[in-house]
């Protein structure tokens, strides 16, 4: 199914669109979908690395597509060429701005964005543009026809531009772990949406004096003048990104921040898709478009010009600066929780007891579910002896179902997640804390280590398997690809998942959803979790084929074309290189070629229950004896 989008200016807008590829390949997941999009040269780099894009044509070069055929063409621009052309396409269907000869017109889901732009009838336009309630993200999802609370603008960097990114914390000696606070609050608009010099710089000398914050500011070709009068106003330290960065300099810089202090330019946007905290300074133009997906505020003029599109105003005077400063502080918490989750776990304390003997420098809570009374007994037990301790009794339906029950529950920035029947290392909220002041970071997993030897047959097995993931987790966070998280220990943003699905694994599908809204996932090798493995056939065959189902239903959720499973016989296959490698004497190989088989025998049985049986995984508590 071939489909056009056309949009190329202004490069907010084309960046903030982007989450309609994803929109589109969701909502014809059972069609083979390739998404062509037509973008001015300088909104390229804001489009490169986006893999929901198949191609992309700058819009001078775009009548060759005149001689192909579309199944949908969606136009986004307002302009007598773009829309001329759409109708000149051989194209099924036709959605957006389009042309009858005369004048531009609206498709019909098109009809309310036409009626309050500026094309539409004055001055009703200009009324339904200040009554406007609805996001940006909420009125092209509705035009185009996708679910548009599912998916976010996307914005991946590129090996380079991370170096880039480094190279500048190294030169400037700069932390990740240092509050590193952007300033852009310039304008290159016609509309005055800069907060003015004097402002910046008093809000710049605030953040520094109060918070101990990095300060580094950026601003576009024509602010030099603006950001040398920002230095002399201001008493504090600024690192100047400087002026002159094009759009592949830019979001590298930006990545470097915590928090991202911005007017409503394209700096806001570039922000938000890189999952930076960001605060937005709204003056003429429309608060209610901006749609700040959870990770931001906006801070709104106390004057009468805001959503006026008034070209002389004075609006930006009177943004509050310490409405910016309470926002700050909101965003700048980090509110972590550990969660044990547990059935018929007789031996939970010694998991809790790791979990409260944490060397950590962050505050944080924990939190035991189960749904029986010998596991809870030995909770309250503990409980009694520390008050971090919360115990919650889970309604006994199964972990998933239990999981979204606890959401609701549990009030965190960071849940990370563990077993009743496994303990972790000390440094593990540590290690995984730090990791999340990064923003960008949206998942992160650590390190199971089977508590067997390799002396063993099925002590040789968990090792094998747990050092061939921990090889690939190790690759994978290298070179910033997907990363399959472990469920003995993962950790995760939590506002971004509300409910997760019954029939699939949790500790796959959730960091599928931060992958394609474009957080990274980290693997945190040195958190380390120790884990009691299988010690007969039985048992590790009926652990292995239900781990495996419970992978099989993930395409109904996530996009498994783009972001292939980790976890299937094909990928399993091509790992045949280090079953060689790993054994070290004649009884190891002896053990690889049987491991090979009873891989190959659970794959089979998987296939069949799957997919001739109808026998799918189902979310319900199964205890393991010999893990115990």
């Amino acid at each position: 199914m071939q489909i056009l989008i056309i949009k190329t200016g202004a490069l907010g807008d084309v960046l903030r669109s982007s989450f309609i590829a994803q929109g589109l390949k969701d909502k014809f997941k059972n069609k083979d979908v390739s998404i062509t999009w037509i973008t001015s040269k300088p909104a390229f780099p804001l489009l490169a690395k986006n893999p929901y894009v198949n191609r992309i044509i700058l819009k001078e070069n775009k009548n060759f597509l005149l001689r192909e055929k579309f199944e949908l063409v969606i136009n986004l621009e307002e302009d007598e060429d773009n829309c001329k052309f759409i109708m000149e396409l051989n194209a099924k269907h036709r959605i957006g701005f389009l042309y009858n000869g005369s004048k531009i017109y609206p498709s019909k889901t098109a009809e309310e964005w036409f009626a309050m732009s500026a094309l539409g009838n004055k001055p009703e336009n200009d009324i339904l543009k200040r009554k406007n309630k609805k996001t940006h993200r909420q009125i092209l999802g509705e035009i185009v026809g996708v679910n548009w609370k599912k998916f976010e603008p996307f914005l991946r960097l590129s090996r380079e531009q991370r170096i880039l990114a480094s190279n500048f914390l190294r030169r400037h000696n700069l932390a990740r772990t240092d509050l590193i606070v952007g300033i852009n609050t310039g304008s290159a608009d016609r509309w005055p949406k800069a907060l003015p010099i004097k402002k910046t710089a008093k809000l710049i000398d605030i953040l520094h004096k109060r918070y101990n914050a990095k300060i580094l500011l950026f601003g576009g070709p024509n602010e030099i003048e603006r950001n040398r009068q920002i230095h002399a106003f201001s008493s504090s330290q600024i690192i100047d990104t400087g002026c002159g960065n094009d759009l592949y300099e830019f979001p590298a810089l930006v990545s470097i921040c915590s928090i991202f202090v911005s007017s409503d330019s394209l700096g806001l946007h570039v922000a938000l898709a890189l999952k930076r905290k960001t605060i937005v300074l709204v003056g003429p133009t429309s608060p209610s478009e901006l749609d700040m997906y959870g990770i931001g505020k906006i801070v709104v003029a106390k004057s009468k010009d805001v959503c006026s599109y008034m070209i002389k105003s004075d609006c930006m005077e009177k943004i509050d600066l310490s409405e910016i400063i309470l926002k700050f502080e909101d965003l700048k918490k980090q509110r972590i929780a550990l969660l044990i989750t547990a059935f018929k776990e007789p031996n939970i304390s010694k998991a809790i007891e790791s979990a409260l003997n944490q060397k950590t420098n962050h505050d944080y809570s924990i939190y035991v579910a189960a749904p029986d009374k010998q596991t809870l007994d030995v909770a309250r037990r503990c409980a009694k002896k520390n008050k971090n301790l919360k115990i919650i009794k889970d309604p006994g339906k199964g972990k998933s179902f239990a999981l979204n029950y606890l959401f609701k529950l549990i009030n965190a920035d960071i849940l990370i997640l563990t077993d009743g029947d496994v303990s972790i290392s000390k440094n593990s909220v540590e290690e995984i804390s730090n990791l999340f002041l990064n923003p960008e970071i949206g998942c992160a997993t650590g390190r199971p280590i089977p508590v067997e030897s390799r002396k063993t047959k099925y002590g040789y097995w968990a090792n094998f398997l747990f050092e061939a993931a921990h090889k690939l987790r190790k690759e994978a966070f290298a070179k910033n690809s997907f990363i399959e998280c472990s469920g003995y220990l993962f950790a995760f943003r939590k506002a971004k998942i509300n409910k997760i699905p019954l029939d699939v694994a949790e500790d796959t599908y959730i960091p599928y959803i931060f992958w394609q809204l474009g957080y990274s996932i980290c693997y945190a090798e040195k958190a380390e979790v120790y884990v009691k493995n299988v010690s007969s056939w039985k048992d590790w065959l009926k652990q292995k084929i239900r781990t495996s189902k419970a992978h099989e239903t993930l395409h109904k959720y996530v996009d498994t074309r783009t972001t292939k499973r980790v976890k299937s016989f094909s990928v399993e296959a091509k790992g045949i290189s280090y079953l060689i490698s790993y054994p070290s004497n004649f009884k190891e190989f002896a053990w690889t070629a049987q491991l090979i088989l009873a891989r190959l025998y659970m794959w089979l049985r998987v296939f069949y229950d799957t997919r001739l049986a109808n026998r799918h995984y189902g979310d319900a508590w199964e205890r393991i004896e010999s893990t115990k």
